[in-house]
């Protein structure tokens, strides 16, 4: 195996990675989300979105969750996460 052939097998995976982004990110869209970045960790697509009642259905039927709470500079939140397609999807939610 020479390093082209690493190469392309890397640029394939990438290429395969963003194309699934681009179908989640006009999904998300359709429903009226927000998508506020998108980012790669360890390969996979992680797409940050604004909060929405969709998110709500998605944890209420068991198919989201939360997976972490914390303290920033505005206050205490939770970040809730779903998996479409390969991407993850997360938001976050102010907790008052």
């Amino acid at each position: 195996m020479q390093a082209s052939d690493f190469d392309s097998n890397a640029n394939a995976s990438l290429i395969s990675a963003m194309v699934r982004a681009e179908s989640v990110i006009l999904s998300l869209s359709a429903r009226g989300i927000t998508v506020q970045s998108i980012m790669f960790h360890g390969g996979n697509p992680v797409i940050r979105i604004n909060r929405h009642a969709y998110c709500e259905q998605l944890t209420r039927s068991g198919k989201a969750s939360y997976l972490h709470f914390g303290n920033g500079r505005q206050g205490e939140f939770k970040q809730g996460v779903f998996v479409q397609d390969g991407c993850r999807v997360i938001w976050s939610e102010s907790l008052h």
